[in-house]
């Protein structure tokens, strides 16, 4: 019953949300489409390593990863003075809706900028998936089953997930008018919960193929700087992020290391293709935990890995395409 409640109370959110903006300024609506593809070669992990270290490739294919999000957001200005820094205050409300292959999930969300530099934002998302073709969409880890990882019922089981941001954003184009003097800087830091419904807490799941997360409260962190130029390349820079549960008891095997933080670096290139259209490409070098030894098949490292060092890796190529209607 307590998760239907969570569940009822989300849903009511995503279409409250919606709703509240469905009529006003059609100038005051945008709406974008985001499309996603990851490329991920095979970096097989080294064992029995007590420092941190890097390991190569090991092949070309490990994998790859597709979605499509559609975004519609409406602003409503709020004017909190005649300064310049308040003026331009205003409300975003959204609401998107993403499918991959594996699974479906809607968000609503809003954002308010009291002054330029800076982003508060906060939203809740209701997602399921399912099995195709062996890939798993959203599935459970129970010890008891030949299968290990257990396909959740989609439409029945659901991956919520609450979240709030502050973000800190400039531009030295602001200050010092010209095509060639943009420098981009953005910090944002965000607290989020996740779980699925058909998991217990400590108990180990899997959501759109990626495993060993439990239900539990979390943060991000990004930090990008990036020089912005009148041409097609668009942008150039580095983006850095930082992922990781806030508590290790949030899992059962205490060897796990269960605050671990995934620290990530990725040099960002932007090419902005026409007036509606961008292109940005990613090149991710990620951390992820070494162990002692290797898991047979599927069974999850967060149940009976046991940790030694952290380790870097290179993890995947991100294609990520923007249209602006």
């Amino acid at each position: 019953m307590k998760k239907l409640k969570i569940l009822a109370a989300t849903i009511l959110f995503l279409f409250s949300t919606t709703s509240a903006f469905a009529l006003g300024n059609p100038e005051n609506w945008t709406f974008y489409i985001d499309t996603d593809f990851a490329y991920y070669p095979e970096s097989k992990e080294m064992v029995n390593k007590n420092k941190t270290h890097f390991t190569p490739l090991t092949g070309i294919y490990s994998g790859v990863e597709a979605r499509v999000t559609g975004n519609a957001e409406y602003k409503i200005p709020t004017p909190l003075g005649d300064h310049w820094l308040l003026n331009g205050a205003n409300v975003v409300l959204g609401s998107a809706l993403e499918i991959s292959p594996v699974s479906i999930k809607p968000e609503a969300r809003i954002k308010f900028s009291p002054v330029p530099f800076l982003v508060f934002s906060a939203g809740a998302q209701a997602g399921t998936g399912w099995n195709l073709l062996g890939i798993q969409g959203m599935s459970v880890y129970k010890n008891s089953s030949p299968e290990n990882y257990t396909d959740s019922t989609p439409f029945a089981s659901w991956f919520l997930k609450w979240w709030a941001q502050g973000t800190f954003q400039f531009d030295t184009g602001a200050v010092i008018p010209g095509d060639w003097t943009h420098v981009v800087m953005l910090y944002s830091y965000q607290v989020y919960y996740e779980k699925i419904t058909s998991a217990e807490n400590q108990q180990t799941w899997n959501w759109q193929c990626t495993g060993d997360r439990v239900n539990g409260l979390k943060f991000y962190q990004n930090a990008i700087i990036a020089y912005e130029m009148p041409l097609v390349l668009h942008r150039a820079g580095l983006m850095a992020e930082a992922d990781g549960y806030y508590k290790s008891s949030d899992y059962r095997n205490s060897k796990f290391k269960g605050d671990f933080i995934t620290y990530s670096i990725n040099p960002l290139f932007q090419f902005k293709l026409s007036e509606h259209t961008t292109l940005t490409t990613l090149l991710t070098f990620s951390t992820r935990r070494s162990y002692e030894s290797l898991m047979d098949n599927d069974v999850p490292y967060a149940e009976y890995g046991n940790y030694t060092s952290r380790e870097w890796y290179f993890k995947r190529i991100v294609l990520s395409w923007n249209y602006t209607f």
